[in-house]
């Protein structure tokens, strides 16, 4: 990995499977790297066990939960009374709930940690990373082919879980999201990518029903591969001019679902974000 200068990454989603495995990796890398969770306690164990496996000191851990924007905007604010300027932000926190459930502002949980969080966080982050420039933001998805319910974006008429529910519909906004944030950052150094790791052994899948869980576990691959491909796409010279391109865990460019193309449709996910973001 080309790595010439040390770089600044911060990562979301630190104590699960990949962001855990991705920190490690960039670590490894001789990175300066800032870890948000939103357990103290596990964030504070994998920043021990990083700096024991890598001898690298250089790990923050910053609390933040992804599902309540006053915390993303309380984690945003640490970060910067700590750091000038940033390289790279990895958004890999997601979760996954059979029910729906509300944050304090009434905002169905898995919109608004899987969506809505990345969205303010990344906004937030913005001038951090245009002071790193060249920089970049790399989100982890999926190859989604569920459509947005915008009149009922909060799942409160009709509420249903999974990849064809609230769940993939969250994984849509994540590439429409990158799609519409890649126009607005054309020119000023920063490049933005969305990541699909494929099948991964995590605890995200741990609250769908019992059979589909037990599939996943089986056919579901450690997280190591994966995280070394989110490393590069954050840090490697090699994908430095890659705005807007939708990768696979081995590094290829894909194309995502048509739907997730439409433009009228990722700027309207990006108005009802920022009214939602107040």
């Amino acid at each position: 990995m080309n790595t010439t200068n040390k770089k600044t990454v911060v990562i979301t989603g630190a104590t699960g499977a990949i962001g855990k495995a991705t920190a490690l990796e960039l670590a490894k890398n001789n990175c300066a790297v800032i870890i948000l969770g939103r357990n103290s306690e596990k964030l504070l164990k994998v920043k021990s066990e990083i700096i024991q496996v890598t001898n690298n000191y250089d790990i923050d851990a910053v609390v933040a939960d992804l599902s309540e924007p006053k915390s993303i905007k309380q984690a945003v604010a640490e970060i910067k009374r700590k750091h000038t300027s940033l390289n790279a932000l990895v958004n890999v926190a997601a979760i996954f709930t059979k029910s729906r459930t509300e944050n304090s502002q009434g905002l169905e949980y898995t919109f608004a940690t899987n969506h809505l969080g990345p969205f303010i966080l990344t906004n937030e982050l913005l001038d951090l990373l245009k002071a790193g420039k060249p920089a970049r933001v790399v989100t982890v998805s999926a190859p989604s082919t569920t459509k947005i319910n915008f009149d009922d974006i909060n799942g409160k008429k009709k509420f249903s879980s999974g990849f064809l529910g609230s769940f993939g519909a969250s994984k849509m906004m994540n590439l429409m999201f990158t799609y519409a944030l890649a126009r607005r950052l054309e020119g000023t150094g920063i490049t933005t990518s969305v990541f699909h790791p494929g099948l991964v052994k995590s605890d995200l899948t741990k609250d769908m029903p019992k059979l589909l869980y037990y599939i996943f576990k089986t056919i579901s691959s450690a997280p190591d591969k994966a995280a070394k491909m989110l490393c590069s796409l954050a840090v490697d010279k090699k994908y430095e001019n890659s705005n807007g391109t939708f990768f696979k865990y081995d590094g290829k460019g894909i194309k995502s679902h048509k739907y997730s193309y439409e433009t009228g449709l990722q700027e309207k996910l990006w108005t009802v974000s920022e009214q939602l973001s107040k």
